[in-house]
């Protein structure tokens, strides 16, 4: 993004996403067609994208600095306003509160200044929070979207490049979505620009339901539908891997690199006795072997990050299917294979539902689904017993992670290791829109700070696992 833009509209990026800096001392706020993002003041830092849940959310973390009675909470009024901020009995747009009911209002700009008031009866200055609101895109300043546009565009030509289109047809795909962005404004009047997404999991969303504004018009099998789809397909996997292209852009790997990558595979099929090997493979053997070369690909040496390197720069030489490396196109996969392959479509899946989905498909179950959970934490988060989020989606930023990894360095150095079975600090750690249980304190330790800290688990099942962790010697 344009560093002028950034300054001039307050921009801040997260994971790749553009969020708004908002001025919490502005007394009559603009937000319509917006949502909140985070919240902080001084220790006290929230995520949440829904205004009802960020004022229930900035309401409790302030009365644990100093508790109101419900007497006082009672007695704060709106200046702007005669509705009542508290109320004993229940009313539209009334939330429970401590046995009574907090206005958490009905729209975007009532409830920002029903946060600023919240915040001025505890005595909090508003000059000193900090808050970031996402926009729709038909909210966002026309310069900015003219520049996100026109980037868009242009990085989508290289990944279409990448894929060895020919220019005349690049040029024609991105000319189709002129007609394709008319269904999308049927679908949708504040997301109704496919060049402007920068969440996958918006634009998977917006994608099939302006497919099904298509179906609507015309049947499945008409040539306009086809071309639709398709580019809507190629779009789909340009942002599914958005930041692998943007990171290759800006990184060389030499073709010493893919030379060794290749005879890795090949090597493989070979003591396998396969035409089919899971990425992991090979990462773990390109990981045992080159260790210094892998390390150089830095946010990019996951076993996921490999794949997306195969898959793209060597694609003229091996098919890449769902997680998996072969000769020959991959056709059938074995029961394992399968079951991976489900995984990794998905953005969250519970063990419950996916034991579900073996049974539907009739496959057989996995035989350990504590090594199963540990092996995909790469690239999913475990966020309790057994529900498990892909890294993509759940979303967390450096800040809180390095806050974490300083309040377990600040506990294991002054109590020694963290035991399961005894640890009661979570009140300490930092807010994430999860609620903190062992679980998720285990997933994102294995998902995010391997490198800092160790997780040495017990137990006979994934349901009544315990664990130490400790700092890494």
């Amino acid at each position: 993004m344009n560093n002028e833009l950034i300054e001039k509209y307050h921009i801040v990026y997260e994971n790749g996403k553009r969020y708004y800096e908002f001025d919490m001392t502005e007394k009559l706020p603009m937000l319509d067609d917006t949502v909140p993002y985070w919240f902080q003041y001084k220790d006290i830092k929230i995520y949440e994208s829904s205004w009802n849940r960020m004022t229930i959310k900035i309401l409790e973390a302030l009365d644990l600095i100093n508790k109101k009675t419900e007497e006082e909470l009672l007695s704060i009024h709106y200046r702007w306003s005669k509705q009542d901020v508290f109320s004993r009995t229940k009313k539209t747009n009334y939330t429970p509160y401590r046995g009574i009911f907090l206005n958490t209002n009905h729209s975007s700009c009532r409830a920002m200044m029903s946060i600023q008031c919240l915040l001025g009866a505890y005595g909090i200055k508003l000059d000193e929070c900090y808050f970031l609101i996402r926009r729709h895109f038909s909210t966002e300043p026309a310069e900015v979207k003219d520049y996100i546009r026109s980037k868009t565009k242009n990085d989508f030509r290289k990944y279409l490049l990448l894929k060895k289109f020919a220019s005349k047809r690049i040029e024609t795909i991105i000319k189709n979505f002129e007609v394709i962005n008319k269904y999308l404004e049927k679908v949708s009047s504040g997301y109704n620009d496919f060049w402007l997404f920068d969440d996958y999991y918006y634009f998977l969303n917006y994608k099939d339901k302006t497919i099904d504004e298509f179906k609507k018009r015309m049947t499945t099998d008409n040539k306009n539908f086809n071309i639709a789809a398709r580019c809507l397909g190629y779009l789909d996997d340009f942002y599914k891997n958005r930041q692998f292209f943007d990171w290759l852009e800006n990184n060389t790997i030499e073709q010493k690199f893919l030379d060794l990558l290749t005879k890795e595979i090949d090597y493989l099929f070979d003591i396998l006795k396969s035409d089919i090997v899971v990425c992991n493979k090979i990462y773990g053997r390109m990981s045992l072997l080159y260790n210094k070369e892998m390390a150089l690909l830095n946010e990019m040496n996951t076993p996921s990050g490999l794949f997306k390197i195969i898959s793209t720069l060597l694609n003229d030489k091996y098919h890449c299917k769902n997680f998996y490396i072969s000769k020959k196109p991959i056709g059938n996969l074995t029961n394992d294979q399968i079951i991976i392959s489900y995984i990794n479509s998905l953005d969250k899946f519970s063990i419950s539902e996916l034991n579900a989905y073996i049974d539907n498909m009739h496959l057989k179950r996995l035989n350990n689904y504590m090594s199963f959970i540990e092996e995909i934490s790469d690239s999913f988060v475990q966020i309790d017993e057994e529900t498990l989020v892909s890294k993509e989606r759940f979303e967390i930023n450096t800040i809180a992670i390095e806050d974490l990894k300083k309040e377990i360095c600040y506990y294991i150095n002054s109590f020694g290791p963290i035991n399961s079975e005894s640890f009661a600090g979570f009140n300490s750690l930092p807010k994430l829109r999860y609620e903190w249980n062992k679980f998720l304190l285990m997933g994102i330790v294995r998902a995010y700070l391997f490198d800092t800290f160790s997780v040495k688990t017990s137990g006979t099942n994934y349901k009544n696992i315990n664990f130490i962790i400790d700092i890494k010697k």
